[in-house]
């Protein structure tokens, strides 16, 4: 009798920890975007420019995080399932420890290598200063935001995800607060970046908090304990460090052949893009957050039968929802850059459309990536990154300097296909899952549902009139809502997904059949 009833507790499970997880997310995305053109205007697009690598700074200097924070998430929520607090300890221990390591050195190497890299991205003398102050506070961010979200991760693999959403919404209304304070007193890109420093540094403190209060199982241990545990960690975020390197590399190589090929400001309106797709990407990967600790406690308890029912129904929920997220994108990207920017932007429409589409792709694999690091199997994960990396670096030399921006953005989509199609082939293979039916066959109605509602949105963006301020805004909305309802349409209509298996995950109660 207990066999029936896990279905129905995994998915009240799942949805409750994802609400609780999405939240701090969804307010840290709507604060950005709204403070996006206030920091443009304050800083100026070269500046943007130098702001958006800063971003870029950070995502390399994660890439080498050896897989800690993921590594932490998977290992304490399999010793948790295993009732085993001391073993989770280690783990965290070892975690903490990684992050204080990696940046002390990245401070020690950043001085030396600064003045290479900003000679070779061509950044204007003037804003050179900024630049270099921006390298060093990068790392000094990194640091902090890898303890942070140690910190996180042991919460979400206690299962507390609440405790997570307030360490996140720490860190985000830390950062907002301290950039309006740093535009108010006109501090520039310095004063941004300290108080993004500092907003990192107060959700690291309270996460140690609420652990200490709220999980009192928990204990840190010394690092002698800690380092018992480093074989097995760096194993299995070792070839993740190998995928976050690829993987970074991909997302943020057209900003370098911009700047080197075609204009460093024209980085501007490619960052605007690639912030307003991954802000809206967020969405769909909202209803990953919970699936990592809930697969790797299946697999530790060896439930592959289980591991096969998460992948199969997740998968479904995923490309609904990032096939709303697409379809409004492709359709509004005009009317979105007006409303937001206050200006028509030609340029940053393009490449929302064309890093949408990419985007597209790499949802599609989600569930799959989740499931993979569930496993153990991160290789995988690094062989999707150097595939697509491989793909998307060959393509942009040869075209960027032909073509621009649509040469840059031909290139990604290009490799983001070609590396996804290779890694849910190697999955499939690996789990011995039927490939039409459980991995292909699933995109058809998502594809058709994204092609239907972005025509339907674009024909109604041409019948409106243009307009500014909140209006274009009503604008922009209006036609994102046409197309998103006409996937919604399509996907129920269909049968794709059914009001059944809606009730199943909103309420709790099983679908029948």
């Amino acid at each position: 009798m207990a066999e029936p009833s896990a279905p129905r507790s995994l998915a009240r499970r799942l949805v409750t920890n994802t609400l609780h997880a999405a939240s701090g997310r969804i307010v840290a995305i709507v604060l950005w975007l709204a403070l996006t053109p206030a920091i443009l205007r304050a800083i100026g697009p070269d500046g943007y420019a130098v702001w958006s690598f800063v971003f870029a700074l950070t995502g390399y200097l994660n890439a080498f995080d050896l897989g800690l924070a993921a590594g932490t998430l998977r290992n304490v929520a399999a010793a948790r399932s295993r009732d085993d607090h001391e073993d989770a300890g280690r783990y965290a221990t070892l975690g903490a420890l990684g992050y204080l390591a990696l940046g002390v050195l990245w401070l020690a190497v950043t001085p030396l290598v600064q003045g290479p890299v900003l000679a070779f991205l061509r950044v204007p003398a003037s804003v050179l200063p900024e630049a270099s102050f921006a390298f060093v506070v990068g790392a000094a961010i990194f640091m902090l935001m890898g303890l942070t979200n140690v910190a996180l991760s042991v919460a979400q693999g206690y299962d507390r995800f609440d405790l997570g959403n307030v360490v996140a919404m720490t860190s985000s209304v830390g950062q907002i607060v301290g950039i309006l304070i740093a535009l108010n007193r006109h501090l520039g890109l310095p004063g941004i970046l300290v108080t993004t420093a500092t907003a990192w540094a107060i959700a690291w403190i309270t996460g140690l908090v609420l652990l200490r209060v709220h999980l009192p199982a928990f204990r840190w241990v010394g690092p002698a304990q800690a380092w018992s545990r480093a074989r097995e960690t760096f194993a299995f975020g070792g070839p993740m460090q190998v995928s976050r390197v690829l993987s970074v590399t991909h997302q943020q190589l057209d900003k370098v052949f911009i700047s080197r090929w075609v204009q460093f400001a024209q980085v501007t309106p490619y960052d605007l893009a690639l912030r307003a797709v991954t802000a809206a990407s967020t969405f769909p990967q909202l209803l990953l957050l919970a699936v990592l600790p809930e697969a790797s406690a299946m697999h530790a308890d060896g439930r592959p039968e289980r591991l096969a029912m998460l992948f199969e129904r997740g998968t479904r929920w995923v490309l609904f929802a990032s096939a709303i997220v697409v379809a409004a994108l492709l359709a509004a990207a005009d009317r979105i850059f007006v409303a937001w920017i206050g200006h028509a932007d030609p340029a940053g429409a393009l490449a929302l459309r064309g890093l949408a589409l990419a985007a597209a792709v790499a949802l599609a694999t989600g569930m799959g990536t989740s499931v993979a690091r569930a496993i153990g199997r991160t290789d995988l994960e690094a062989e999707f990154a150097g595939v697509a990396l491989l793909v998307h670096g060959a393509l942009g030399i040869v075209l960027v300097p032909r073509m621009g921006l649509p040469g840059a953005l031909v290139s990604i989509v290009t490799g983001n296909t070609v590396g996804a199609s290779w890694f849910m082939w190697r999955l499939s293979g690996l789990l011995q899952w039927r490939r039409l039916p459980i991995v292909f066959k699933p995109l058809a109605v998502p594809t058709l549902a994204v092609a239907l509602g972005s025509l339907a949105g674009v024909l109604l963006a041409r019948t409106l009139p243009a307009a500014t301020g909140a209006r274009e805004w009503g604008v922009a909305i209006a036609v994102s809502g046409i197309a998103a309802v006409v996937v919604v349409v399509v996907t129920f209509a269909t049968r794709y997904l059914t009001l059944a298996q809606v009730r199943e995950v909103v309420l709790g109660r099983r679908a029948g059949g």
